[in-house]
């Protein structure tokens, strides 16, 4: 059997528009949310020296996009997002939408860092509320949490690098306001929190969450980026026991998408698939991902021929 890989669909699906300032460099690293027959899509947006803020654009099925604001809907405000907002991840819990996204300083632009995980919340993708910082004061990013409590719990993944790691609440309230030991101790014991290392040459230098893991029949489907000792980003995929998502089941050693396509290789950044959305339609998984961080592009496979593969490595 040969390996599983996602397959492009239409190529770039959404572009820099030079008339919108704002989003005049690149537009890339989508969030998104499912809604009826359409999709509700918020993308980094850059001008200038990296400058970011948050778009919106609706979307059918198929990725065509039927509207696309001509303003940011989410800009910065405090100090920790000075250099912008950047990568959503859109998760819908308790009839509220859910955004985590980075807030960037620009203190090291080199080293993308100084970076926080905030939160913003919306019930209509029309008006938008910002919560503030969530998780650890540390270098942080890649965050979400699973769309739905397991076992009466809240799980939130994030990843401080260069693994990815896991918490647990009893409450949102809990997560936005923890006790105050609750991540000064996460942080002293990060391996006991860490639900995947690096293990492979494609995710040698570090590893990220992508998109908000997806409930399956055969566990959660979480699919997350490597890179590579040369900065390739590639997207990968392991499987999460259902009922205990801090156990990973299956993992496949080689990554599903990666830079091929000109529009991959070559941007803002070479060398870039970074997977940020995903929806299932019917037995099709589609992924929408960042490419070169200069664009925004969408790749699907077949759900059950994936599991199987999972299977075939399970751990």
């Amino acid at each position: 059997m040969g390996r599983f890989k996602l397959r492009r669909v239409n190529g770039p699906i959404l572009f820099p528009l030079p008339e919108h300032s704002w989003e005049s460099r690149a537009v890339f690293n989508p969030g998104i949310a499912q809604d009826g027959e359409i999709i509700h899509m918020l993308y980094r947006a850059v001008v200038g020296d990296n400058f970011s803020s948050l778009g919106y654009a609706k979307l059918d099925y198929d990725g065509h996009v039927i509207d696309r604001l001509c303003y940011p809907v989410i800009v910065s405000e405090s100090e920790i997002e000075s250099q912008g907002c950047e990568d959503p991840r859109i998760v819908k819990f308790d009839h509220k939408y859910y955004i985590f996204y980075t807030g960037f300083d620009g203190k090291d632009i080199p080293n993308s860092a100084n970076t926080r995980v905030m939160l913003a919340e919306t019930r209509d993708f029309t008006s938008y509320h910002k919560i503030g910082m969530v998780g650890p004061d540390a270098q942080d990013k890649d965050a979400m949490i699973f769309p739905e409590k397991i076992g009466g719990k809240i799980f939130y993944i994030h990843r401080i690098i260069p693994n990815i790691q896991i918490a647990f609440f009893d409450s949102m309230e809990e997560f936005i306001n923890p006790e105050k030991s609750y991540w000064p101790c996460h942080l002293q014991n990060l391996d006991r929190y860490t639900l995947l290392f690096r293990e492979y040459d494609w995710e040698s230098m570090k590893i990220g969450a992508g998109p908000p893991p997806i409930r399956t029949e055969a566990g959660w489907l979480f699919i997350y980026h490597g890179v590579d000792k040369n900065k390739v980003y590639r997207a990968g995929v392991a499987l999460l026991d259902e009922n205990d998502p801090e156990k990973v089941i299956a993992r496949l050693p080689y990554p599903i998408l990666e830079p091929e396509t000109d529009y991959e290789k070559y941007g803002d950044v070479n060398m870039v698939v970074f997977p940020e959305g995903i929806m299932l339609d019917d037995d099709n998984i589609k992924i929408y991902y960042g490419a070169a961080d200069k664009v925004i592009g969408l790749a699907e496979g077949n759900l059950s021929k994936l599991i199987d593969e999972l299977w075939r490595h399970k751990i």
